[in-house]
């Protein structure tokens, strides 16, 4: 699975027009929609320009979207200024966190997380949220740290390798966290 973690701060310098291209739900918060919109123009660049692949049809299965041909299997979160993607050959999912001072026992009690400390629970919560966006339980996961953030990945194969690729200006050099 290569993971990419993507900045978001220049989201408002990408031109809407071509941001509505990407649009796939109507989002009226005007920097979730960037954030929306910014996930799926990177899902189709890197399609593209990493995989190679020409049809990059996106459609959906209830509310998870995957690729028609199901040339690649994709999965999309977003916090804060960070979006992370997940690619596989399989089908994943991904989220990331950023991690905030909350009360998280009352959420750790009502999905029965285990938990003792904000890092504990981000720990679950993040593994909770990419086997959720997997769609059916997870075989192997990969949980790791990048900045004020956790980042959790899943698979369905049990032998899946990871690579995370973090933005560094217009590149993503391999940071294999």
């Amino acid at each position: 699975m290569d993971i990419f973690v993507i900045e978001v701060v220049d989201a408002d310098n990408v031109h809407k027009e071509l941001l509505k291209e990407f649009q796939k739900k109507e989002i009226s918060d005007p920097v979730k929609w960037n954030q929306h919109c910014l996930s799926y123009l990177m899902v189709d660049r890197i399609l593209r320009e990493f995989y190679k692949i020409e049809d990059r049809e996106v459609v959906f299965n209830g509310k998870k979207p995957f690729l028609k041909n199901r040339a690649k299997f994709f999965s999309i979160s977003h916090s804060g200024n960070y979006i992370a993607l997940a690619f596989s050959d399989y089908d994943c999912g991904i989220d990331i966190e950023q991690i905030k001072l909350r009360n998280f026992e009352e959420i750790s009690n009502r999905l029965g997380f285990k938990c003792n400390t904000l890092e504990d629970f981000y720990n679950e919560w993040t593994k909770y949220e990419a086997e959720y966006k997997l769609g059916k339980p997870g075989q192997k996961f990969k949980k790791f740290h990048f900045e004020d953030y956790i980042i959790t990945a899943s698979s369905v194969n049990v032998s899946e390798e990871f690579e995370v690729y973090i933005q560094s200006g217009n590149v993503f050099p391999n940071a294999n966290v």
